[in-house]
């Protein structure tokens, strides 16, 4: 089953990088300078770079051209994509006409997405709650992937396998301070209909997917990361059923090791980031009668 996948939440937060680092061999459709995160990984992805007036259409045939070549399309900053396409309706047709024109070609876009056969990984920008509607007939809408309208905002979203989205926690594992939230929220649109993933989790989405028994090879090159992985959650586990559990504990003698093997030092940060999440999410899956009864 290939996934429809929004990860949506404040710019800057890291949701391109963590897709990338998710699927590696995908193909990244987005603004000029989209992939540059990929620094952080020491990998260039396959990227297709689109200017500001890339139409909705275009998007759509990119996918239905890509699909057969890419285990995953990522679709960089489609929230601005939308609100492009939104200036194009209006510039050719007046009025109400211009929301209906948009709001019809979003639902192609979307059928294409839904019947691709890849998995499609939209990156958004969010949406604060708020009132919409007419004097006397206004409603909130609850705080989702930014997108053009009214309806849309909570339409668009319904239709995808896993609405992620991002938020902050100085906890978070690692050294990143945010999360993914998938879990209810009443103030925003999230949700896992795969119920995969935790309510909140690191932002690897790779991992939980790997958990759930979908098949995610890495590419050649960067396929002796699974030489190591393993064997570093083991020494995880086992650290944190100590007293005292430190991961520098755990990490350095691997670092030694990775360092003198000459294995690049952000290949290294990715190895350990991706043991830390798979351990993580391990131990959140061997207590889910524990983690049930402690929400009672």
């Amino acid at each position: 089953m290939n996934l429809f996948i929004i990860l949506y939440g404040p710019a800057k937060t890291g949701k391109t990088l963590s897709a990338i680092a998710s699927w590696p061999d995908a193909l990244v459709v987005g603004p000029v300078g989209g992939t540059l995160s990929s620094r952080f990984l020491n990998h260039e992805p396959k990227f297709i770079p689109v200017g500001e007036q890339i139409a909705v259409k275009q998007i759509g045939e990119i996918i239905q051209k890509a699909q057969d070549e890419y285990p995953c399309i990522i679709i960089d900053d489609f929230s601005i994509i939308c609100s492009t396409e939104l200036m194009h309706c209006q510039a050719s047709h007046r009025g109400w006409d211009a929301n209906k024109e948009f709001n019809r070609r979003i639902r192609v876009l979307r059928d294409i997405i839904r019947h691709a056969k890849c998995h499609i990984v939209l990156t958004m920008h969010e949406q604060a709650p708020k009132e919409v509607g007419q004097e006397g007939e206004k409603r909130r809408l609850q705080g989702c992937p930014m997108i053009p309208g009214w309806q849309l905002p909570e339409q668009f979203p319904t239709h995808a396998d896993i609405v992620a989205r991002v938020i902050y926690d100085e906890d978070a594992p690692g050294s990143w301070p945010y999360l993914y939230q998938t879990g209810p929220d009443e103030s925003y649109t999230t949700g896992d209909r795969l119920a995969i993933t935790p309510a909140t989790f690191p932002m690897n989405i790779r991992e939980p997917l790997l958990l759930a028994g979908y098949d995610i090879p890495r590419p050649e090159p960067l396929a002796f990361m699974e030489d190591y992985i393993p064997v570093i959650v083991d020494a995880i586990s086992e650290e944190m059923t100590t007293k005292r559990p430190s991961l520098r504990k755990v990490f350095t003698p691997f670092a030694e090791k990775l360092i003198e093997e000459k294995v690049d030092s952000r290949h290294i940060r990715w190895i350990f980031n991706d043991a830390l999440h798979r351990e993580y999410l391990a131990r959140h899956n061997n207590n889910l009668i524990d983690n049930f009864i402690n929400t009672l």
